[in-house]
């Protein structure tokens, strides 16, 4: 029988949660999902020069934001606690329990030995092999014979750890997105395990490519999909899980995103931390969809989606329609402007009481203590709006009363033809919208005004400048004596 399918998302938390791991992880959710299977957040925090508390925060609330709940990983906000029996899930707590033990039985069965090269030794030797036109490689070509694996050294002195790898043959990736990828062993260095500690004898801290191997087969991870930045750690990687007694995870390198220019995704391009895209207001489910289109062409009844209202999918149709073999080898140009779209048409799409939770962050305290029919007027008048952060500027004029005016619009809108009634709509104060628009209509009728003319005027008024939502819904959201205070500086 099969194993069931698991997929990890191993972040280093060495600054901020990139869009680029988003992706990443969104796929590894997806696919986890697609097949039934379970989906790890787990902490590779063995940088210990770069890894912090507060990054490793910033992944967890990230993920969460996201909306790509974890079914094993850590508890958001709380090092000591985990979800899941593989725990725990950052790596500096699993030294004692996983790695150590691990490196001392390959130390015992002659597959990993102990390096005392210095930086300066290594250095010195690097320079030679180089000038003699090589490519230095620890134990191989012209440095054989010359490494601490034929030196033997015990455990009386501090050392790092290095792991014996094939010397000949070709070490083969079967990837599931770019296919066959081969490596002559011969090209690879004995590479370290673990760093050098300080006391003779310890096993220091384990590198990345030595935990990740032992925390993917103790997890039970299937699959291993990642950047395509982690190909030429796979080589590594692979004999380590043959010398160990390891069953291989399939692997899938999803290719990188660029900028619009075809460059690199970096800040000169905009946003690049999942957090800026939060604090922009982008909705999670905009942000899920535009970054799955990246590297991803899905397929409804074998064809490729096309429309505008077949890209618009939702996460179950996602999770339906998933398939590696439908992800491109070549990196993904990521869209602005396509992202914005998106969101706008997903923000129209939802109803006022999902939108609710998302706005409310951009949203003043006061909101809190409002009425849902408050809250259901504000949201669907301003629903036209490209992000939550503009929905919520459309919504200021609720909060405080203007203290500067357009001058070009006072001059435009304010005239003496229309205060007559302004001063009638100020008496209103059944703000039903049925009752307003009665009452609208006999008084334009009656003073010979069209509507654009009062409701301009009444913006002018209400907000200090001619742009609100429907003006039935901008007096309703202030309220007759709120609209009463405002009009009569101008009455």
């Amino acid at each position: 029988m099969s194993r069931p399918v698991v997929t990890r998302f191993a972040p280093s938390p060495t600054g901020m949660l990139h869009i680029g791991g988003v992706r990443t992880a969104l796929f590894c959710w997806l696919f986890a999902k697609k097949h039934g299977g379970r989906f790890i957040l787990r902490i590779e925090d063995t940088d210990l020069s770069r890894s912090t508390d507060d990054n490793i925060r910033i992944i967890e609330e990230g993920m969460d934001w996201c909306g790509l709940q974890w079914d094993e990983g850590p508890v958001v906000g709380d090092p000591s606690r985990w979800v899941g029996p593989n725990g725990p899930y950052r790596q500096m707590q699993r030294m004692d329990s996983h790695y150590r033990p691990a490196i001392q039985k390959l130390l015992e069965e002659g597959k990993a030995y102990r390096c005392r090269c210095s930086k300066e030794a290594l250095d010195a030797r690097r320079a030679g092999v180089e000038k003699a036109g090589k490519v230095f490689q620890y134990n191989r070509g012209l440095d054989a014979g010359r490494g601490c694996a034929d030196k033997g050294h015990d455990a009386s002195e501090p050392a790092a750890i290095r792991f014996r790898m094939p010397a000949s043959g070709d070490i083969v990736v079967n990837d599931l997105i770019k296919g066959e990828i081969r490596f002559p062993a011969d090209s690879l260095d004995d590479w370290i395990i673990a760093r050098s500690s300080d006391t003779p004898g310890e096993i220091g801290v384990p590198t990345y490519n030595f935990c990740v191997v032992v925390d993917d087969t103790s997890m039970e991870v299937t699959h291993v999909i990642r950047g395509d930045d982690h190909v030429n750690n796979t080589p590594k990687q692979i004999p380590l899980f043959a010398a160990m007694g390891f069953d291989l995870p399939a692997f899938a390198h999803v290719p990188m995103i660029l900028g619009a220019d075809g460059a690199k995704l970096s800040k000169r391009h905009g946003a690049t931390s999942i957090t800026e895209y939060q604090a922009m207001g982008f909705l999670p489910a905009a942000i899920r969809l535009a970054l799955a289109r990246l590297s991803w062409t899905p397929k409804i009844n074998g064809h490729a989606v096309e429309t505008a209202e077949e890209e618009l999918l939702t996460d179950a149709q996602m999770i339906e329609l998933f398939d590696l073999a439908d992800c491109q080898k070549s990196a993904a140009r990521f869209d602005m402007d396509k992202l914005m779209w998106m969101n706008q048409k997903l923000i129209q799409r939802s109803s006022w009481q999902e939108l609710e939770p998302h706005l409310a962050p951009f949203m003043p305290e006061a909101w809190s203590a409002k009425s849902d029919d408050f809250k259901r007027v504000a949201i669907t008048a301003t629903q036209k709006g490209k992000s939550l952060k503009e929905m919520a500027g459309f919504l200021e004029f609720c909060w405080a009363a203007p203290t500067e005016f357009d001058p070009a619009a006072v001059t435009k809108f304010m005239t003496e033809a229309v205060k007559p009634a302004l001063n009638e709509v100020a008496a209103l104060s059944d703000y039903a919208h049925d009752a307003l628009e009665a009452a609208f209509n006999d008084l334009l009728q009656r003073h010979g005004l069209k509507l654009k003319d009062l409701a301009q005027a009444l913006r002018v008024a209400l907000c200090g400048k001619p742009i609100s939502p429907p003006i039935f819904d901008t007096m309703f959201l202030l309220g007759s004596e709120e609209v009463k205070c405002r009009l009569s500086r101008w009455l």
